[in-house]
């Protein structure tokens, strides 16, 4: 299971465990520079996050931008981690806002979350709580039953 410590903003190797487990009960690797799941993504930098987001234009993508030295970045991502799999028919990116400077207008405070819709920011919030997480992918989901897309 991901936790805090898994957190990409932890300086770590271009390995990345996944999550879940698959059937034997061991945890697979994605070697894949960047990526920790299918629907997850990492930037560093502001040409990585522009890439992701014109990747994504046919999708809803939720940018989670954080820091390396923010405590409420880390124990947020495994609830990010989460609905990313609650919810795959968004795309999730991790900003590591250490080393950004275009991609950081507007925010003020980590975490921030921006919701971005054909390339255009629909939705930004701000704020440590797992709830307000929730209900903001909630909002945005696709799913006719999860509210107004």
């Amino acid at each position: 299971m991901i936790s805090a410590k898994d957190s990409p903003y932890f300086p770590k190797s271009t390995k990345i465990v996944a999550w879940p487990a698959d059937r034997s009960g061991q945890q697979k690797e994605d070697t894949v520079t960047g990526r920790i799941a299918q629907n997850v993504a990492a930037a560093k930098t502001d040409d990585e996050l522009r890439s992701l987001l014109l990747k994504g234009k046919d999708k809803t993508v939720i940018v989670n931008y954080g820091a390396s030295w923010c405590l409420h970045c880390h124990e947020l991502f495994p609830e990010f981690y989460r609905l990313a799999h609650q919810h795959p028919e968004h795309t999730y990116v991790v900003a590591q806002v250490d080393s950004m400077k275009d991609a950081l207008q507007g925010i003020r405070y980590t975490p921030t979350f921006a919701v971005y819709r054909k390339g255009r920011k629909v939705d930004q919030f701000f704020g440590p709580s797992p709830q307000q997480l929730h209900d903001r992918v909630w909002l945005h989901s696709d799913d006719p039953d999860c509210g107004t897309a």
